[in-house]
């Protein structure tokens, strides 16, 4: 049985990975001839039994994507605008110009969505003073637009359309208008009223621990328990629902003791056991304590372990540790297949892994007493669960051990107990004695809060490598602290130095002295980077919004360090936003990297030149004094490049004013490779300068955007006429071409990842 769930689980891994153009029919006739062969040849029916297996998760898998994609399908080909009636189901997100909330779609139009299935959710933002009514709970009718996710693919870019599959949200959109239909006055959203009137500054933390809503936590009270490693404990994990199942437990007891014994005698009662009834009791609260919860990631997963180890023991069933890992794994991923995308189920995992083998450690070398296993187990965590930290978070908090020695045990025994009753008495209609339970919980705070805020402030308290630390070194660590090696000093030196070793081989090895141009995936919008032996230029950074979100922190930033690239200067074409939309974050990230170009000290001018890093650089455009009535796209800088015989041209936004001028002035300087001007636009790329460039490739920025539908069919036919190629991100996401000097290629870095089977919904 083992065996079979452990195939199971590589095959829903194995379906993550299958192209979208898989032949489901071919895997099913695999299947088919394993089964038959497993019939008639006994020796081979353990492979033909794991071949089934796995078939059977990839199936799993296919079938929870194929629904997200015609969930998606239809809602978005009903039309530009639909009616449709949502239920809020978290709190929404308050900006500046609109608000954000999940919604989950209540009445389906059409009916269209099968009742046993859960129902999709769509991320929707309302503009306007509408929007400030919203909450969590109430039920609209809205006028809304919808329209798919899609990743920006660029290296080292956060998988953005696999979180939201894996939430479950299908489309996003934007609300014209809407109806309020109904207060949903569910128990979980007048718990969350309930606690955003508190205003004892603890009502986050009271918030996170008794229903699982972490939005009333302030960033500072995020970054404090981030920096001291308890980012965990306001999470309702498995922390939390074993010591409501134990207290549970200890309830289910007496009450079943009670009932049974006023009905059979002593030996009725040994006979009937009432251990098994008890755990069914402590298994039920444990799921009402998951439902305040809204079922949330980590909460689902706790509460999958906790119910398999309820079934195993109601039914006597003697498994080992692992084996119990397994079965709980594969049931999770059974019910939810995409939770394989997700970091905390890794965490999960590694933290049951890390306190399995600690534990058999000890039972091999003796007896240890309370607090030094204590400790041991939290410096185990420490080794282990540091690699998948800095991996997903890029950061690891180095005092966490101590921290959660002191702290935990308050939360577990005073802040968790006090905070579920006062749960109780609010669902009971006892809002003195909540509040009074409440006032308690939060006692510890007043002396813990600000504890936590003064280690956070020790440089030292979360420690951020200087550089992306490559995921082989991460890997080595985590093995050599699990690898049951007996000698100490042995396991030292390897701890210590094969981490290191990868790590300096990975950020010392030589660096090829081939040129790089990397156009980035930036949606409609641009950023161009000039990469060369380790150092790097941007051009331009890429849109801004009023919201505060802004591609630079989510797309150039995270490719510098996926390519540990020393950033030295940036170059901002003209002012628009899709251009210098990441300028002041850029600024503030980078204070001592040099400055070009609009809303900088050194503007872009006709006949500036240089060299850097061995590739020659020019101004083409524009000239001191512009002429009269210049747009802001044809203010753009036109740079040319050259590095030994391969030019590129950069020319910004420019439109077909600039480029006459330029052409019948000093003329376009041939290029080797070109960015289309203006996002390939029908207003640029003319006949002069195509002409006199003469590219034998053509890049070009921009998105999905049915106001511009760029590139232009009058842009591309021109450059079918010449006979040019031309790629764009929308279609292949970054565009990457290295040259040597001499020759040069075009590189997809991304192209085979979009054509998983996982991505089928965004593009």
């Amino acid at each position: 049985m083992d065996r079979c769930l452990l195939s199971f689980i590589v095959g829903i891994g194995i379906s993550l990975l299958l192209p979208i153009t898989n032949d489901n029919l071919i895997l099913l006739s695999i299947s088919a001839w394993a089964v038959l062969v497993g019939y008639w040849v006994p020796r081979a029916r353990a492979v033909a039994t794991a071949v089934v297996a796995i078939f059977c998760g990839i199936s799993v898998t296919t079938a929870t994507l194929n629904w997200q994609a015609t969930q998606a399908e239809r809602l978005l080909n009903s039309g530009t605008k639909q009616w449709l009636d949502v239920t809020v189901v978290e709190i929404p997100q308050v900006f500046s110009h609109h608000t954000r909330f999940i919604a989950s779609i209540e009445v389906p139009q059409n009916g269209f969505f099968p009742a046993v299935l859960a129902q999709p959710k769509l991320q929707l933002s309302w503009y306007g003073d509408d929007a400030e009514q919203i909450q969590l709970g109430q039920r609209w009718r809205a006028e809304v637009a919808l329209k798919g996710f899609r990743n920006y693919w660029n290296e080292g870019s956060r998988d953005y359309l696999a979180t939201m599959q894996r939430r479950g949200i299908v489309a996003r959109g934007t609300v014209s208008q809407g109806h309020l239909l109904a207060e949903k006055n569910g128990l979980r959203a007048r718990l969350v009223r309930v606690f955003e009137q508190r205003d004892d500054g603890h009502q986050g933390i009271l918030a996170a621990l008794g229903i699982g809503v972490r939005e009333l936590l302030s960033a500072e009270q995020q970054r404090d328990w981030q920096h001291n490693g308890l980012t965990h404990a306001l999470a309702i994990s498995g922390l939390h629902l074993s010591l409501v199942g134990w207290a549970g437990l200890m309830i289910g007891r007496v009450l079943v003791a009670r009932l049974l014994g006023q009905r059979c005698s002593n030996a009725g009662l040994e006979q009937r056991s009432i251990h098994p009834l008890s755990l069914l009791v402590a298994l039920s609260i444990a799921f009402g304590y998951a439902w305040l919860a809204d079922f949330s990631i980590a909460t689902l997963r706790a509460l999958i372990m906790f119910a398999v180890i309820v079934v195993h023991r109601v039914l006597a069933l003697n498994v080992s540790a692992w084996q119990l890992l397994l079965r709980t794994v594969a049931v999770l991923l059974l019910l939810d297949p995409l939770a394989l995308l997700d970091a905390g189920f890794w965490l999960s995992v590694t933290a049951l892994v890390t306190i399995f083998t600690t534990l058999w450690r000890w039972r091999s070398k003796g007896a240890v007493g309370k607090w030094q296993g204590l400790l041991r187990l939290q410096g185990m965590f420490l080794a282990v669960m540091a690699p998948l930290s800095l991996h997903w978070f890029g950061g690891v908090s180095v005092i966490a051990p101590a921290i959660n020695v002191l702290v935990l045990p308050v939360i577990s025994l005073w802040l968790l107990p006090l905070t579920l009753l006062g749960v109780v008495a609010e669902l009971s209609y006892a809002h003195t004695f909540a509040d009074n339970l409440w006032y308690l919980a939060a006692l510890p705070m007043h002396v813990i809060a600000p504890f936590l805020s003064w280690t956070a402030e020790f440089s030292w308290s979360w420690w951020q490598p200087p550089f992306k630390l490559p995921l082989t070194a991460l890997l080595a660590v985590m093995l050599v602290v699990l690898l049951p090696l007996s000698q100490r000093l042995l396991k030292a030196v390897l701890l210590l130095t094969v981490p290191l070793a990868l790590s300096a081989w990975q950020v010392s090895r030589p660096r090829a002295d081939d040129l790089y141009l990397h156009v980035l995936d930036v949606g409609q919008s641009q950023a161009l980077v000039i990469e060369r032996a380790g150092r790097a230029w941007l051009v331009d950074t890429a849109m801004g919004y009023d919201s505060g979100y802004n591609l630079a922190a989510t797309v150039i930033e995270p490719f510098l360090q996926s390519r540990q690239l020393q950033l030295e200067a940036v170059w901002v074409s003209h002012r628009d936003r899709d251009h210098s939309g990441g300028v002041s974050y850029l600024q503030r990230k980078y204070p001592h990297i040099s400055w070009f170009g609009a809303l900088t000290p050194t503007p872009c001018e006709e006949g500036m030149e240089g060299r850097w890093n061995q590739i020659n650089w020019k101004v083409l455009w524009p000239p001191r004094v512009a002429p009269q009535h210049t747009s802001s796209n044809n203010a753009s800088c036109v740079l040319w490049f050259q590095y030994g015989q391969f030019t590129f041209l950069l020319p910004g936004d420019i439109e077909f004013g600039a480029e006459r001028h330029i052409a019948e002035a000093n003329g376009f300087r041939p290029a080797d490779v070109m960015v289309a001007p203006h996002h390939g636009s029908k207003t640029s790329s003319g006949w002069l300068m195509l002409k006199q460039v003469r590219p034998s490739l053509i890049l070009i920025s921009n998105g999905e955007h049915k106001g511009f539908n760029f590139p232009h069919r009058y842009t591309t036919q021109r450059y079918r006429h010449l006979q040019r190629r031309w790629f764009n991100t929308k279609d292949h996401g970054q565009l990457s071409v290295v040259s040597d000097g001499q020759g040069w290629q075009l590189l997809l870095p991304m192209a085979q990842k979009r054509l998983r089977k996982l991505y089928h919904l965004g593009d």
